[in-house]
């Protein structure tokens, strides 16, 4: 029995627990390992990597030898406002996006981000200075900062507010954040007005004008974004945004800023997704490479971070789920130590966002400020060894990616030799994979899709109504172009199987498969769980028949859901009888084995099982459900 210390100190440990126990070693966790993993490879089923193959071991311990090392944002100063809450606003009418705006700010908002689109497809239909006044109309910028989100518009657009800002009292301290990154804009379009060098150059020299006016302003920004929209991974977002952080300062040092002003002038943009870990542990391996970039300068500029959520994540599929994708990227925001977090609104996927979406967005970041107090913390993962170990491999990881883009002669040089698009394109192609094959699982897409979901209220919006002609953009030297870092969403291939499914019946209804379960529920159910989700991931509803009694005359399409078991004893009839009742085509949920040759000659067609290419198998489905007068007759 533990007999409790006695001691005089009430800060001390009054009973030893872990006295008593062999001290834990590596070997005998190792050894727990292999009983409980029967023979499954460790590697396979406890190692985890990511998409660039950056292992992540199950247990560390201080045996590894892992350092901690704090990474923690500046101190705001309010305990309450950690990090700045900024909101996107893209209603293509400038009348509506000041509406909006105010709204934001008077509900939690700390700041908001203005997306400018003359098309008004994707954000305001702003053109001119006049345009950006109407959108600001009320808005007090000392206390309620503005970032500008313009694309190819960038500099002209950073013009427009500065002409805001010089009639607002208190914008010599106002933290605007103007957002200049000519070279995103080249990576997302392929083409640039003009030399993006040049683009560049002009940014900076704006910036250099507006700079003893404008004390607190952030005009350019350095991001990683694009390559993460496009595909890319972790480390790839990093080298692009150290090298852009790189391009941009000589760029304002040029300009005639001194070298520490030049870094403090310029804000560092990265994508925060679903995936959490990897998400905070990005944000902490970007200052630790701006940390470097800054000593090897001569210079001690904290890093200022904008976390963006990301777009690739979000489905149009049961978009409800979004709310879960967006809130993990807000939980890897704040626990990463942004400074500044945009979470779009849920429905962002679909289109212009209703009341409800845009509630969200905002609220979503409230209750992680200040309802669960994730600012509390200066930075929670330092000395958590795995997310440390995560940390350490990004960082060196971004920071190869960076070398390699400043060996090419530099981004823009790397972006035209397509050096960046053809490594973001490999990592984008290893994800698709892992999409298709569902090895990453879409929650309400390729896994538990809900076929009955019910879609969220959006404001019905004419872009065309609120277009505007674009402006005359500044064009110096010879035009540049690249290959494009053309956007992604994962959850595109099966929304397209989605959506294609209602064209294959004549009521544009979901078509059915037939589902003919063998045996008990503990024979059928894992299987039947699996078939039914499967399906439904690509349109396809079912209807459940248990055994081969009875069955339904007619089905174009019915799959067998049993044990291994049942189906070597079961297997073959059922088929026969599925096809006696006019079934014409008939698969399997599982592995067929040594059971191959016999169910094939049962005339049984197609095996499911996990791993295999959920995407093909789907569209091979689709031409087996088609009714013969509105799809293809297998």
């Amino acid at each position: 029995m533990v007999k409790p210390v006695q001691t005089s100190n009430p800060l001390e440990p009054a009973t030893p627990l872990a006295a008593d126990f062999d001290p834990p070693s590596r070997d005998a966790w190792m050894a727990l390992v292999e009983k409980t993993l029967k023979g499954a490879p460790y590697e396979k089923k406890l190692r985890w990597k990511t998409r660039e193959g950056l292992s992540v071991e199950p247990l560390y311990t201080p045996e590894d030898g892992i350092a901690a090392r704090m990474l923690p944002r500046p101190a705001t100063g309010d305990a309450a406002r950690p990090w700045d809450l900024r909101t996107l606003i893209r209603h293509p009418d400038p009348a509506t996006a000041n509406t909006q705006v105010l709204e934001d700010l008077e509900n939690g908002a700390a700041s908001v981000l203005l997306r400018l689109d003359p098309t008004g497809r994707d954000g305001i239909a702003a053109v001119s200075a006049e345009d950006l006044a109407t959108v600001l109309d009320g808005v007090m910028i000392d206390l309620a900062p503005v970032g500008l989100d313009a694309g190819a518009l960038d500099v002209e657009a950073a013009g427009w507010l500065a002409g805001f800002a010089r009639s607002q009292p208190g914008a010599i301290r106002a933290p605007l954040a103007f957002n200049m990154d000519p070279v995103s804009a080249f990576a997302a379009s392929g083409t640039a007005p003009g030399s993006v060098a040049a683009r560049v150059a002009r940014a900076a020299a704006l910036a250099k004008r507006l700079a003893p006016d404008l004390l607190e302003a952030r005009f350019l920004r350095a991001s990683g974004q694009v390559v993460h929209e496009a595909g890319g991974g972790e480390a790839q977002e990093l080298g692009v945004m150290a090298a852009a952080a790189v391009l941009y300062v000589k760029a304002l040092v040029e300009a005639g800023f001194g070298v520490d002003e030049a870094f403090a002038r310029v804000t560092l943009g990265l994508a925060v997704d679903g995936e959490y870990f990897t998400s905070l542990a990005k944000l902490r391996a970007a200052r630790a490479i701006w940390g470097r970039i800054t000593a090897a300068s001569g210079v001690e500029v904290p890093a200022r971070i904008e976390a963006r959520s990301s777009a690739r994540m979000l489905s149009k599929v049961d978009p409800w789920v979004n709310l879960l994708r967006l809130t993990a990227a807000g939980f890897a925001g704040a626990v990463g130590g942004a400074d500044v977090v945009v979470l779009a609104p849920f429905t962002d996927a679909i289109g212009h966002p209703g009341a409800l979406a845009r509630r969200q967005a905002r609220n979503t970041q409230l209750v992680l400020m200040e309802e669960s107090h994730l600012g509390r913390v200066a930075d929670p993962a330092a000395g958590a060894w795995a997310l440390e170990q995560l940390t350490d491999g990004f960082a060196r990881a971004g920071w190869a990616a960076f070398q390699a883009i400043e060996q090419a002669g530099g981004l823009i040089a790397a972006l035209e030799a397509g050096i960046v698009q053809e490594r973001a394109a490999a990592t984008r192609a290893a994800i698709e994979a892992a999409v298709a094959k569902r090895q990453t699982g879409l929650i309400g897409v390729s896994e538990f899709p809900n076929l009955g979901d019910v879609a969220p209220s959006m404001d019905e919006v004419d872009p065309a109504s609120f277009a505007r002609p674009m402006p005359e953009i500044a064009a110096d030297g010879p035009a540049s172009a690249c290959t494009p870092l053309a956007p992604m969403r994962l959850a595109e291939p099966y929304e397209r199987l989605r959506e294609a499914a209602r064209g294959l019946t004549a009521d544009g209804s979901y078509p059915k498969a037939l589902l003919v379960t063998l045996g008990t529920p503990a024979d059928y159910t894992a299987r039947l769980t699996f078939t039914r989700n499967l399906l439904a991931a690509g349109g396809i509803d079912a209807d459940i028949h248990d055994g081969t009694d009875g069955l339904p005359a007619g089905a174009r399409l019915a799959v067998l859901c049993s044990s291994d078991a049942r189906y070597a004893e079961e297997a073959s009839a059922a088929a026969a009888a599925l096809k006696a009742a006019g079934a014409v085509h008939v698969w399997l949920a599982g592995r067929p084995g040594e059971l191959e040759a016999a169910l094939t000659g049962a005339g049984i067609s197609r095996f499911l099982a996990a791993g295999m290419d959920a995407l093909a198998l789907l569209a091979e489905a689709h031409v087996a459900v088609a009714t013969p007068s509105v799809g293809t007759e297998a």
